[in-house]
């Protein structure tokens, strides 16, 4: 399957369900403040004025839900700083992303496996919850499951993961999140949507003060998103990387 036709089976796919394609920008004042997640800066030099490149569609499809209360979705480039080079990582990729209102995460896994078996019909689905007593800071967190839960998964079947430590999603409403490997190769990231803007800012602010403790490289967060998070209809959202899904789908 080419490129082409799979971006066009997938908008088939959401608009036969009545999805709303939300189209996103690409240059932005602010974005999400996430761990691990580092923008690309570039700049305006007429006005002089800094903009980041979207890590993924998230905030401007959140806006678009805080005003509309609509299922939607969007394709889009994403782009990712500090992150290594290879076969599955690359500071460009496409992602899917989309939303469901009125959806527990149980009810996004079923979505979910509807859109992932409409591409890859024999697929098995699995599931597989975290040990409770897990790392509790991000660099720790990544070394365990790199050495002990990413060997071990199945390379021949879909695999979604849940028990992930809230610290790593501020965005995730607490315990509700799961990621999705397909063929030991990690696919997509989905949860119930955090409507707490409180705990989102607070979040936010310690991600920035840390970044600043550590020197990385660090981007303005939204007011104006956080302040968004309060009109949020309850609802789930998972983002797939579209580049990984389609070799999968012609491997």
């Amino acid at each position: 399957m080419t490129q082409s036709d799979f971006l066009r089976s997938i908008r088939e796919y959401f608009w036969k369900q009545k999805f709303i394609e939300v189209e996103i920008p690409y240059l932005n004042s602010s974005l999400p403040l996430e761990p691990n997640i580092y923008a690309f800066e570039t700049e305006w030099r007429h006005l002089n004025q800094k903009y980041y490149l979207p890590t993924s569609p998230e905030f401007a499809l959140k806006k678009f839900l805080s005003l509309h209360h609509q299922n939607c979705f969007a394709i889009s480039h994403c782009f990712r700083d500090l992150e290594a080079s290879g076969p599955l990582h690359t500071p460009e990729f496409l992602m899917l992303e989309w939303y469901e209102i009125y959806k527990n995460l149980n009810d996004l896994k079923i979505s979910t496996k509807k859109n992932v078996t409409h591409f890859l019909p024999q697929i098995i689905f699995t599931d597989l919850v975290l040990p409770v007593s897990l790392p509790q800071n991000e660099p720790d967190f990544n070394q365990f499951f790199l050495n002990q839960i990413k060997p071990k998964l199945p390379q021949d079947r879909a695999v979604f993961i849940t028990g992930y430590p809230d610290f790593l999603t501020p965005l995730a409403k607490s315990g509700d999140r799961f990621e999705l490997y397909i063929n030991g190769i990690e696919i997509g990231n989905g949860c119930v949507e955090n409507r707490n803007s409180a705990s989102i800012k607070k979040a936010f602010i310690n991600e920035q003060q840390y970044r600043q403790k550590k020197s990385l490289l660090s981007h303005p967060y939204s007011d104006d998103f956080i302040e968004s998070i309060k009109t949020l209809p309850p609802c789930s959202g998972i983002g797939l990387g579209i580049d990984r899904l389609l070799g999968i789908i012609n491997s």
